[in-house]
């Protein structure tokens, strides 16, 4: 979950320009931040940015926890980031409460802490940070943080939902889906859940078409599960890809079509996605919906295997010996 969200919000990047050389260190911080990637002169603004850090600058300790944390410019520095991370966050720097949060979600420069996790990415998701919502949507879905913590980011959620911010619906909807700090309510779970779909968040799409393709909370709906699987498989979703063509491959919610599902699982494969690998091999074993070709077969269940499938494993196992002797290309 990372460092693209976080590029994002250091936003445009540096090379030392006229327009800000007779600026303050800070207006020169803030100025490298505003040309493209492929202009950008990271020691320059390193150099601006942390004496603008060092005068307590919010924003300029941010992007000098930016540069720290991700290596640019100087020698990578997890620990250092977060210190500015902290610095910033202290007085209330959105983005910087958002790192600070994920820094102690994941466990990396500071000791993992689901409590102080769900605190500071409450608090960034309060100041208008929306990437803070995706993250507290994935506490909810994996069951961390503490239970008070997630009640009070429930309430402020639904405010935001209200709002129509999409990641605060589908946190909304996750709540209403396990139950942990509201009473378990399906309706409203897929209420919340459809309206942050209908916005064209893919992981509420996922989320939807999911509970259709399963039919263990409402009752399975092939057609409802293609109709979002789709539309969030072709945002990139892996795990939606892999669906979509496994419901072609069985003609569930839509016409049987093994091309099609080689082309959806395909795109899953190349992210690494075991359980397309897996299918997408055997689809080439067989020969059906592409030429059959048993070497890429064989290649993407090894791979699939390397990468924790059970299923690609037992399949190895049972195959002749010579047939997984697959030479390395």
């Amino acid at each position: 979950m990372r460092k693209l969200i976080l590029a994002a919000a250091a936003a445009v990047a540096f090379a030392a320009s006229p327009a800000f050389a007779d600026g303050t260190a800070e207006d020169i911080c803030y100025g490298l931040f505003e040309v493209n990637e492929a202009e950008r002169n990271y020691p320059e603004a390193l150099r601006h940015c942390r004496e603008a850090a060092s005068q307590g600058k919010a924003r300029a300790q941010y992007l000098l926890g930016y540069m720290l944390e991700n290596g640019k410019g100087t020698a990578a520095d997890p620990a250092g980031a977060f210190e500015w991370y902290r610095k910033a966050a202290d007085q209330g720097y959105p983005s910087a409460e958002y790192a600070v949060g994920i820094s102690y979600l994941e466990g990396a420069a500071v000791r993992h802490d689901s409590i102080e996790a769900v605190k500071w990415l409450k608090r960034a998701a309060e100041h208008g940070q929306p990437d803070a919502w995706f993250s507290l949507s994935t506490i909810f879905a994996y069951g961390s943080g503490a239970r008070q913590d997630l009640a009070d980011t429930v309430k402020l959620a639904r405010v935001s939902a209200d709002m129509g911010v999409p990641a605060a619906q589908r946190l909304l909807g996750l709540a209403y889906l396990n139950g942990r700090t509201v009473k378990r309510d399906t309706a409203e779970a897929v209420r919340w859940l459809r309206k942050a779909a209908e916005q064209g968040y893919a992981d509420a799409q996922t989320d939807l078409g999911l509970l259709y393709y399963s039919g263990e909370v409402v009752k399975a709906d092939y057609a409802e599960a293609a109709k979002w699987l789709r539309k969030a498989a072709e945002q990139g979703d892996t795990g939606a890809q892999t669906l979509t063509g496994n419901l072609y491959i069985a003609g569930n919610g839509v016409k049987q079509d093994f091309a099609e599902a080689a082309k959806w699982l395909r795109l899953a494969a190349v992210q690494d996605s075991p359980d397309a690998e897996y299918t997408l091999g055997r689809i080439y074993l067989n020969g059906v919906g592409v030429e059959e070709n048993r070497d890429e077969g064989l290649k993407l269940i090894r791979e699939s295997a390397e990468h924790g499938s059970r299923e690609a494993k037992a399949l190895l196992r049972e195959l002749p010996e010579d047939s997984t002797s697959l030479q390395e290309k």
